[in-house]
């Protein structure tokens, strides 16, 4: 059976063979690319700002998570909650999109022919297609919350299942550096 490691560098061995290699070698020499490039303070700015803001977005799904399990928050109504965290929640996203978008159009090769990087972006649209269906579940339920009444366990499963999500996420960004391309 071969080994992660094993996969991981045929999934690279597959990604060189597609138009990815040309389109991101062609991206690379773009002048939008080689601005970003060759002003040294770019990449560690948006750098920067990617990861302030996965502190943001993942700070408040666990503030929501702790008032969902009754662990913090539970001075303030599952309404005052949601409207306090989601906001960030989307705004952080957002954001996490345009820096990524700018960071991938600075190192095009480093992302584009990048396992991990592909496996990330497999996972965010999932990430992003569970929060709108959690944040309507909680929408739903809110009313219920501060009654303390039962039968939240899907949404308490759910809560479980988007940290450990974005958790996998994070853990992609990370090791995108470290991957064989």
């Amino acid at each position: 059976m071969p080994s992660f490691g094993d996969i991981l560098f045929a999934f690279t061995g597959w990604l060189r063979t597609t138009f990815l290699t040309d389109f991101s070698l062609w991206l690379s020499g773009t002048s939008f690319s080689l601005w970003l490039q060759t002003h040294f303070w770019v990449i560690p700015t948006l750098q920067s700002i990617h990861i302030l803001s996965i502190g943001a977005l993942f700070g408040s799904a666990v503030m929501m998570d702790m008032r969902i399990y009754g662990i913090a928050g539970s001075s303030r109504s599952m309404a005052q909650t949601t409207q306090r965290y989601w906001p960030w929640i989307w705004w952080s996203f957002l954001i996490l999109l345009v820096t990524g978008v700018l960071l991938t159009v600075a190192e095009p090769v480093r992302e584009l022919i990048n396992p991990i990087f592909w496996i990330k972006m497999a996972l965010l649209p999932i990430a992003v297609v569970l929060n709108f269906l959690f944040q309507a579940a909680i929408s739903r339920n809110t009313a219920s919350w501060d009654a303390k009444s039962a039968g939240h366990t899907a949404i308490r499963l759910g809560a479980a299942g988007l940290i450990i999500l974005w958790i996998a996420i994070m853990f992609c960004g990370r090791w995108i550096a470290y991957a064989p391309t």
